[in-house]
């Protein structure tokens, strides 16, 4: 495989403005394929960070959520200096996409909870485009939530404060939806009226402009107009559809779904929610997903298909359940009474420090105005201690919690320990006996599973062998075959000569214990040179190509066989090598395994012509993405086979997260974190 020249930083830096300049200006798909190219040669911190992040705009202007919020996570994690004022910009930045995301999703808790930690952050490091940019988020979010009096006073907080006008023409928009809602349709037709006039302005604002004519198309539907509100439903459809807005289009499907079904036309309505649930599914959508299944169940009930009405109510209910068990809702709750509270008594001190301002003497204007710094200063300060007083009061309940935890632990220790004085001599034999009896059963266990190991590695190895075609791999495995054999005879006579010898040893020590008392000694050293023995020939039974040849070649070897016996292309690459290669044998191992059953999965099913590879060592944790350009699957289907299923026990025993993102002839994507420290 040919060199890859490291670019320096500044060229890193070029590259990523370049990419980000694509991005706006068009051509999402061409910086998306160099963002994923990059990515595996940058190797400064923040090309890495920002690259992450510009994936994480691209999945999400595509709706394609889970891809987003994993993007945006591995940004947050590459970045190294949070307290400088770009890795502050970008945590504000990740914190909003984890609240779009979450808000596609219909997780409006999660969602409210990263829209308020985002404003924090921005007011407390004078972000203030950021810090309206969330307050107009988390006002978006209380409609949603049905809490009308806090989104009321957030809107009309970012028209009075905001400079920004696409702030201002989304406070419109809300604006009047929210008064619609309330009947009000005289303010609520207002707002829309100023919304409208600012999405004239400009041909570019046709998410608003969609925006605005749902609200119109709501006001016709609540005055019983519902031939105009179906009129108005459809155009924005038209254009949401045109201009690739799916999560739109996904609410106006709703909303034409509702209509039909009011007015009883069952055949139209059904197709109409069955399409959205469809889109809903791939989108990743449990709101409105859970919505279709409700309304298909009505539809179902009226049909007197009573079947179908079931297994849509019990989807419902299981979709139900779980947005409700996902959403935290105490804590986030008692993030936002803190932040409301903290709001509260900033506006107070600011309005009484305004008061102070205006009783002040002219003559003695700038000192005043640098009593007026300096208090502001004072409050700011004042608020930073109370977040952190806060905070402190947090960090030692959860002392208090671990030092009692650990308290009765070493209670229920002591415990142990008392009951096992009382019945150590009674049960002594017993003790002793058991373990090399376990020991035994768990070693032919052991030998039988290994057996039948190598047997299933043998059956797969020759079907790789008559798929590639290769006499020289056929030769290789039988090697390997001879090698596991001579292995065994050998693990075998080990197991007969050393472990059977003591093991005969001891049975002679216990039948004279009762007449040589003093040999007990001589046996517990005997049966610690057992389980010593026991332990080695354990370790022996690593694959020998493991233990004796570095990772990153066996990796490499295997590749070049697969491109060798099949025309498709495999780019791979390693950071850094001499990590990799130091990892402790049984992950690496493991990690051949998946491998491998990846590798064969593609050349068996995918159809794909290109293979990249990535496997990063970076902050004790192991990074694997594994990417292919095949036909795809359905991931709520294929999941389920034996393959995968072995993969994720393989990742599970680590504690790792396997994250698979594919669909129809979009080929797939899987990303597999292990971490490497407790």
């Amino acid at each position: 495989m040919a060199q890859i020249t490291v670019p320096t930083i500044e060229s890193e830096e070029e590259k990523v403005d370049e990419l980000f300049y694509y991005f706006n200006n068009g051509l999402e798909e061409k910086a998306y394929q160099e963002a994923h190219h990059s990515l595996r040669i940058f190797k400064s911190t923040k090309a890495i960070t920002n690259t992450n992040l510009l994936l994480a705009y691209y999945h999400n202007k595509y709706v394609a959520v889970d891809s987003s919020i994993y993007y945006t996570n591995r940004a947050l994690r590459s970045k190294k200096s949070p307290e400088d004022s770009l890795g502050v910009r970008l945590t504000i930045l990740s914190y909003q996409l984890l609240a779009l995301n979450n808000n596609k999703k219909g997780l409006f808790q999660e969602s409210k909870k990263w829209y308020i930690k985002g404003a924090e952050l921005s007011e407390k490091h004078n972000e203030t485009n950021l810090y309206y940019t969330h307050l107009h988020g988390l006002a978006s979010t209380y409609v949603t939530l049905g809490k009308t009096e806090e989104a009321l006073a957030l809107f009309d907080k970012c028209i009075t404060y905001s400079s920004d006008e696409e702030i201002i023409l989304g406070s419109y928009i809300n604006l009047g939806s929210i008064y619609s809602s309330l009947s009000k349709y005289e303010k609520s037709n207002a707002y829309l009226q100023k919304a409208r006039d600012i999405c004239e302005k400009d041909t570019y604002r046709n998410h608003a402009l969609v925006n605005v004519i749902i609200n119109i198309g709501d006001n016709y539907f609540d005055r019983g107009e519902t031939d105009k509100a179906l009129t108005a439903y459809y155009e924005a459809k038209k254009i949401s559809n045109e201009s690739r807005y799916y999560d739109l289009e996904l609410i106006l499907l709703g909303k034409i779904g509702n209509i039909l079904y009011n007015d009883k036309q069952d055949s139209e309505a059904l197709l109409i929610f069955s399409n959205t649930l469809v889109k809903a599914i791939n989108l990743g959508n449990l709101d409105i997903e859970m919505n279709s299944h409700h309304m298909l169940e009505k539809l179902s009930v009226r049909k007197g298909d009573y079947r179908s009405a079931y297994n849509h109510g019990a989807h419902y209910a299981k979709i139900k359940d779980s947005i409700r068990n996902s959403q935290a809702e105490k804590e986030i709750n008692s993030l936002e009474v803190k932040f409301k509270t903290l709001e509260k008594e900033k506006t107070i001190k600011l309005l009484q420090i305004e008061n102070l301002n205006k009783s002040l003497n002219i003559k003695n204007k700038d000192a005043d105005i640098e009593k007026y710094k300096l208090q502001k200063a004072i409050i700011a300060k004042q608020n930073e201690n109370q977040v952190l007083q806060l905070q402190n009061g947090v960090e030692k309940r959860k002392n208090e919690i671990a030092l009692l935890k650990e308290k009765e632990a070493l209670k229920a220790l002591e415990l142990d320990r008392e009951k096992t004085i009382k019945y150590i001599v009674l049960v002594a034999f017993f003790i002793l006996l058991i373990p090399i009896v376990g020991l035994l059963i768990i070693y032919y266990q052991k030998l039988r599973a290994q057996a039948l190991l190598n047997i299933k590695e043998k059956e797969i190895n020759e079907q790789q062998v008559a798929s590639l075609k290769k006499d020289q791999e056929l030769k290789l495995i039988k090697a390997s075959i001879r090698g596991q054999d001579q292995e065994r005879k050998k693990i075998a006579q080990e197991m007969h000569d050393s472990v059977g010898g003591n093991l005969a040893a001891i049975k002679l020590q216990f039948s004279q214990l009762s007449n040589h008392p003093d040999k007990l000694k001589l046996i517990y050293s005997q049966l610690d040179d057992t389980y010593e023995q026991v332990r080695s020939i354990s370790h022996n039974l690593l694959p020998k190509k493991i233990r004796e040849n570095e990772f990153v070649f066996l990796i490499k070897e295997y590749i070049h066989t697969v491109k060798e016996a099949s025309e498709i292309s495999i780019n791979v690459s390693f950071y850094d090598e001499e990590k990799i290669n130091n990892l402790h044998k049984i992950l690496q191992n493991e990690l051949f395994s998946i491998f491998q059953e990846l590798t064969t999965n593609t050349l068996k099913y995918a159809k794909a012509s290109t293979i990249d590879i990535q496997l990063d060592l970076l902050n004790d944790s192991l990074f694997f993405v594994y990417e292919d350009d095949g036909v795809g699957f359905d991931v709520s289907i294929t999941t389920s086979g034996i393959g995968l299923n072995n993969i994720k026990n393989r990742i599970e025993t680590y504690n790792g997260i396997l994250h698979i993102d594919s669909k129809h002839n979009r080929g797939t994507n899987i990303h597999i974190e292990i971490p490497l420290k407790a």
